[in-house]
């Protein structure tokens, strides 16, 4: 079994606080816009909020939708400080005016995000939205310009803009923003309509080179995804060496839905959702016997494709679930790999220390104990 002696807990919460969305973004993962007819009220919202804290959630980001469209997010922000978890936000900075950003700064957001995908004209399109670029870089600006301590953009990166990204790294440049983190836009939600959109297998290695040389030039701090890379020469080279250690879909981070269904991971498809907050309490549902299996009951004859004979299977387990699923329709088949891209060139390199010690330590498929804050 790969999980083995290792401690499972909500550690990383992402929480979908609201479907409503000011946008109808291509590339939205889960066709967000219209607020769900059922979902959490502020009492409800706050109860979860004590039991995730009693179960050691140690970071909860609300997301959305769009989180500002829901009237209490400063009440369920401040509550999640109140229970001594850290508090982050990711917006479209469509609704984020001076006033917004004072509260960001009252509240004590460890960390803001605000998704920033091109340049006008392709962040508009993305965006379907004319103003959608000028508000959100606009955020970007005050939050620099006010000091904020820690704020980030979030860029899904795709066919449409993976050639923009030295321009949007000199936009960041200019507001000031010392934090990028980049995303590997994946086919799911309104991206299943829109499949030639996503990033192909043959500018993958493009966009690899690319955060690699930004990395090397300074700028921004670059936060790599959880779906990019995984093992190889660049893989670890985008790590520096350190270990991937995979999905904590369902073992250490967890996502929630508006109205409380609960997944391993907010992007992961529907058919993984494993149960609603009003039928069962969110620790029955985490507790329950079976549950999370995907992740939890993990083993090499589970491991689908090209990824069950992979050397690196013990630590890796197929990279990021929703990428290989959405790809592939199977759990660790995962053709976003570097290492498989790599071994099929006749690419080879040598694993850092930490690795190959990992690799022997874990050779009968034990996830080790500790894991990636990426």
């Amino acid at each position: 079994m790969y999980i083995n002696n290792f401690r499972v807990y909500p550690s990383q919460v992402v929480w979908e606080i609201t479907f409503a969305c000011n946008m109808r973004c291509l590339h939205c993962g889960t066709s967000a816009g219209k607020k769900r007819p059922d979902e959490l009220n502020t009492q409800e919202a706050l109860n979860l909020i004590d039991e995730l804290a009693g179960l050691g959630s140690e970071h909860i980001t609300l997301s959305g939708g769009e989180p500002l469209m829901r009237e209490d997010w400063r009440t369920m922000a401040r509550h999640v400080k109140e229970k001594g978890m850290k508090a982050y936000i990711i917006s479209n900075g469509l609704a984020v005016t001076e006033e917004i950003v004072d509260d960001f700064a009252d509240i004590g957001f460890g960390d803001i995000g605000i998704s920033f995908d091109g340049t006008e004209k392709t962040h508009n399109y993305i965006r379907q939205r004319d103003d959608s670029f000028a508000k959100a870089y606009n955020a970007l600006n005050l939050m620099a310009k006010k000091g904020i301590p820690k704020f980030c953009a979030v860029t899904q990166v795709s066919n449409i803009n993976l050639n923009e990204l030295g321009q949007i790294r000199q936009l960041l440049i200019d507001a000031g923003c010392n934090l990028w983190r980049i995303q590997l836009a994946t086919s799911t939600g309104r991206m299943k309509e829109l499949k030639d959109l996503i990033l192909s297998l043959e500018n993958y290695p493009i966009m690899i080179d690319k955060i690699l040389e930004f990395k090397a030039d300074g700028g921004p701090d670059i936060d790599v995804g959880e779906n990019i890379g995984y093992y190889g020469c660049k893989g670890s080279e985008l790590l520096d060496g350190l270990p991937y250690f995979g999905c904590y879909a369902g073992t250490r981070v967890v996502g929630i839905e508006s109205n409380g269904n609960i997944k391993g991971c907010l992007s992961m498809q529907e058919e993984f959702v494993e149960g609603n907050i009003r039928d069962s309490s969110f620790t029955e549902i985490w507790n329950r016997p079976g549950a999370f299996a995907y992740n939890r009951n993990f083993r090499k004859e589970t491991a689908d494709g090209e990824c069950r004979e992979c050397k690196y299977l013990p630590l890796c387990r197929g990279g990021c679930t929703t990428t290989s699923m959405s790809a592939t329709g199977k759990r660790a088949d995962n053709p976003y790999c570097m290492y498989r891209m790599e071994q099929k060139q006749g690419i080879a390199c040598k694993d850092s220390e930490m690795i190959t010690h990992l690799l022997s330590r874990f050779e009968n498929l034990a996830v080790p104990e500790q894991h990636s804050e990426r």
